[in-house]
C-alpha cells in the first residue's frame, strides 16, 4: 500500500511539473495578446488539475484503507518504516511546487485584468470619440440633441 501511496505522489509531483510549464506558456500567451492560445491553454490546465484532484482522492482512499482514523499521510507515517524519508522529500517537493504554480496564476490573474481593464479604456475612449459632440444631421434633418450611448440610426448614410 505504501508503494502505491509512493507512485501516486510521484505522479502528484511530475503533474505539478507539468501544470507550471503550462502556466508560463499561458502567461507568455497573455504577454502576445493570443487570447484563443490561451483559451486553449486554460482548457488544458483545467483538464490538469482534475486529473490532479483525483490522484489526491486517491491517496486519501489509500490512507483510510491503512488507518481509518488517519487524516494525513503522517498519521500513516509508521508504516512506512525507512520510506518515509523519501515520502517527506515527494511531499516537500510537491509542495514548493504548488507555491510556485500558485505565484504563476496570480501573475497571470493580475496581467488578464489588466489586459481587461486596458480593453475596456480602449472602448470607453472610442465609443466618446465617435460621439457627436454638437448637433448631427439624420435623414429627417437635424437631431435635437445627440446621443452619450451609441444608438440606432436609420436611413441611408
Amino acid at each position: 500500500m505504501t508503494k502505491r501511496i509512493l507512485e501516486n505522489l510521484t505522479r502528484q509531483h511530475q503533474a505539478l511539473k507539468v501544470l507550471l510549464f503550462l502556466q508560463e506558456e499561458e502567461f507568455t500567451h497573455l504577454k502576445e495578446f493570443k487570447p484563443q492560445s490561451v483559451g486553449a491553454q486554460e482548457f488544458s490546465i483545467q483538464e490538469l488539475m482534475r486529473q490532479l484532484m483525483g490522484e489526491r482522492k486517491e491517496v486519501r482512499r489509500l490512507i483510510q484503507a491503512m488507518d481509518p482514523a488517519a487524516k494525513r499521510l503522517k498519521d500513516v507515517a509508521g508504516a512506512f518504516g525507512d520510506r518515509w524519508a523519501d515520502a517527506e522529500a515527494l511531499l516537500e517537493r510537491i509542495d514548493r511546487l504548488e507555491q510556485t504554480c500558485a505565484k504563476q496564476a496570480e501573475k497571470s490573474y493580475s496581467l488578464a485584468l489588466a489586459l481587461f481593464d486596458q480593453s475596456t479604456t480602449y472602448v470607453d475612449f472610442f465609443k466618446k470619440q465617435l460621439t457627436p459632440k454638437k448637433e448631427s444631421y439624420g435623414p429627417k434633418g437635424v437631431f435635437a440633441s445627440t446621443k452619450p450611448a451609441p444608438a440606432i440610426l436609420r436611413g441611408a448614410l
